[in-house]
Order: C-alpha cells, then sequence, then structure tokens
C-alpha cells in the first residue's frame, strides 16, 4: 500500500492568494499571459511560463528557469511566500461555477511507492516535458503544483480537525478552500484511514511524477525522496478526451485521406459539429470545413485512443512517436469547439479527430495491466492552480 506523509508547505500569505497562484492548463491567450507577467510580479507564472522572460529559445530550459528560481527568493525574501511551521496535510475543496464539487487530500507520496509501482500510471510521456520539468526542480528547489491521484476507497474527511487557511473565487469562477490539519492525532488518523488503499492511479500528472523520480536519482543531495500529490476518490473526477489535430509534413490531398480512413472505417458526413462523441468506437473528423463521422466497426478490445493513435496517427500518418512528432497536436476539450475550428481553418492545421473519452474504470485496467496508453489519452479534472501549496526540495 502506499504511504502518505505530511510536510511544511511553503504558500502565500493568504491576503496575496490571488494574486500569487496561477492557473496551470487552459491558459488565456498568450497575450494576456504576457500581459499578466508584465503587470502581476506576485503571479506563479513567473514559474510556470518563465520561458517568456526570457528572449531565447523556449527549448533551453537552462537558459530561463533562473527567471523562476528568482521569483522564488524574492517571494520569500519579501514574506508574499512563507514556510509553514509545523508538517501538515492540507484538505482541498474546488467548487465549480456549476456547483460540482471535489475534494481531497494534498500530502507527499514516496517516490518508491511510484517505481515500485504501488502509484499506477497509464498514460505516455513526452520526453521535453520531462527534461523541462527535472530542470525546473534543479534550478528553483520548489515543486508548485501537485501529481493527481485517484483512489476508490471511502475515506471520511469531514471528521479531521482542520482550520480554513484560504477561501477565494478565481477569475475562471471557481471557489477554491483549503483547511490545514495539522493536529497530530488529527495527522495520524488521515494516515491510519488511508493505510488500506491498495494502490494509488495517477489521474492527471505522469509528467511530474516521472520527472521528481528523474530528479530524485540525479540529484541525491537535497530531501526529494518524496512529491506533492492530491488525492482523491476516482468518482470526483470528471474525465474529458484530448483532441487530435494534424499538420502533416507533406503537403496531402483530402479524397486520399478519406480513402485510405474507408478502409477502417464506415464514413458519413455530418452537418452537426461532432466536437462530442457519446458512442465507442466513434470519431469525428474535421476536414476542409467538414464534419464527418467515422464508425471503426471491427471486433477490437482496443479502446478508443489506443485504435486512434494506432490507425490513423500511425498508419495513415506515420506518426510513429507521438511523444515528439510535431505534426500532432493535443487539443484539450475545455479548450471548445471554436479554437479547434479556428485552428484547421486557419490552416495552422490540416485537420482534427475527436474522440470518446476513456472511462476512469480503463484507466485502472490499463494500468493494473501493467500497459500504457497514448500520450495525452485523458484530460482529468479537478485542474489546480499552481503556487497554492508547494513543495520545497531542502538541503539533506
Amino acid at each position: 500500500m502506499p504511504n502518505i506523509f505530511p510536510f511544511k508547505a511553503l504558500r502565500p500569505l493568504p491576503e496575496m492568494v490571488q494574486k500569487v497562484t496561477a492557473k496551470s492548463t487552459d491558459h488565456p491567450t498568450k497575450e494576456d499571459l504576457v500581459n499578466e507577467l508584465m503587470t502581476n510580479p506576485y503571479t506563479f507564472h513567473h514559474v510556470t511560463k518563465s520561458h517568456m522572460s526570457f528572449n531565447g529559445a523556449a527549448q533551453e530550459p537552462e537558459k530561463f528557469l533562473p527567471f523562476a528560481a528568482k521569483y522564488i527568493a524574492n517571494m520569500k525574501s519579501q514574506g508574499v511566500l512563507f514556510k509553514e511551521e509545523k508538517e501538515s496535510f492540507y484538505l482541498y475543496e474546488q467548487i465549480s461555477a456549476s456547483g460540482k464539487s471535489c475534494e481531497g487530500v494534498i500530502g507527499l507520496c514516496s517516490i518508491n511507492d511510484y517505481r515500485e509501482n504501488r502509484i499506477k500510471k497509464h498514460e505516455e510521456i513526452r520526453l521535453s516535458r520531462l527534461k523541462f520539468l527535472v530542470e525546473l526542480f534543479k534550478t528553483a528547489h520548489i515543486m508548485g503544483e501537485p501529481t493527481l491521484l485517484a483512489h476508490n476507497r471511502d475515506v471520511n474527511l469531514d471528521e479531521l480537525e482542520a482550520t480554513e487557511i484560504y477561501r477565494f473565487v478565481s477569475s475562471d469562477r471557481k471557489t477554491h478552500v483549503v483547511r490545514r490539519v495539522d493536529n497530530a492525532f488529527a495527522v495520524a488518523k488521515l494516515q491510519q484511514n488511508m493505510a488500506d488503499i491498495e494502490s494509488f492511479y495517477i489521474a492527471d500528472g505522469h509528467h511530474r511524477s516521472a520527472s521528481t523520480s528523474e530528479f530524485n536519482s540525479l540529484v541525491p543531495g537535497l530531501d526529494n525522496d518524496k512529491s506533492m500529490c492530491y488525492i482523491v476518490h476516482q468518482n470526483q473526477l470528471e474525465i474529458h478526451p484530448f483532441h487530435r489535430l494534424i499538420n502533416p509534413i507533406n503537403s496531402v490531398d483530402n479524397q486520399k485521406i478519406i480513402a485510405e480512413l474507408a478502409i477502417h472505417f464506415k464514413i458519413m458526413k455530418s452537418d452537426k459539429p461532432l466536437y462530442s462523441i457519446s458512442e465507442t468506437n466513434d470519431f469525428g473528423l474535421y476536414l476542409d470545413k467538414q464534419w464527418y463521422l467515422l464508425s471503426f466497426e471491427s471486433q477490437n478490445n482496443q479502446l478508443d485512443v489506443e485504435i486512434l493513435e494506432e490507425i490513423v496517427i500511425r498508419g495513415v500518418f506515420d506518426i510513429q512517436d507521438s511523444r515528439t512528432d510535431s505534426q500532432i497536436y493535443y487539443h484539450p476539450f475545455s479548450n471548445g469547439l471554436e479554437e479547434l475550428l479556428e485552428l484547421v481553418d486557419s490552416d495552422l492545421y490540416s485537420m482534427a479527430f475527436t474522440t470518446k473519452p476513456c472511462s476512469f474504470e480503463d484507466v485502472i485496467a490499463i494500468a493494473d495491466s501493467n500497459k500504457i496508453l497514448p500520450p495525452k489519452s485523458t484530460y482529468i479534472e479537478p485542474k489546480l492552480r499552481a503556487g497554492l501549496i508547494v513543495q520545497e526540495f531542502n538541503e539533506i
């Protein structure tokens, strides 16, 4: 069974939490991000988007990450970020604008539990992202956003003695509530309540888990044998797809693409957008301002994302490593239909493929079988704000 541990978090003053914390994904436009970096010296985007402060290649983190380290040092010296005096767990609740609530525990998990598969993964990672995060941890000595883990055991959090430290509404109309658990009895009770959980499953944060493991191997002189995680019951998760946009290196004939796809799929034109797919083995294709419904009719035990990867990404477009190939872009479901249409209609990408999301039961089955899905197979919410609760890697 995986273990969880309390820790002394680095966190913003309550009166500064809205200025410091930053949306970790689904960002506004690049212009909005640049404006935020220029006008808000406190935003944690000075860490997560530090490449925008360096007039150079975003692929060279060793050049721009010193900006991230400087930000952390400045915020600590100004007292905007401060270190807890007692080792604590944090009960974090996020309430969406529609009223849907998700609550779980922020604490530390052992790197060895990840390596020994008690914290189970299900998805491929991109090496460029792994490199960036390892360099961030090495340079700034912090982890500003936890890995999202899921489990299937009932754990009563309401019975724990906890002190509310934050309650605020972010610009995306989500309410954030954080309560600190630092009473020794309550800390022990929480650990005991979660002790019978056989496995944790990575819902979001495969790169963070892999990079903290890599970081620990490369830099043994820091207190980095554990990594920060947000642990929730699986029934609180919302699972959406990442859609695939393709921009082939060589120009393609649209009718030839349709003909190749027709070998594997029944194809019908659709008068309605196929951004949301509800039926298993159905896919949407947006090409030349026309939607097509692709129905896979062969008997196959693969998940839809595996079918799309094997037959379309690799078979039709010969993209053999979708983790690194620039011909493919992953469009988060929450970014919306209009953005997807604009990306294709503006000829930035040639076409888009949409798919039904996996269920978390699918994810568990894949992880328990020690199998790996293609990168960006799931888009799972909640998404946490970076800089809310921060793990600091101190010298041993």
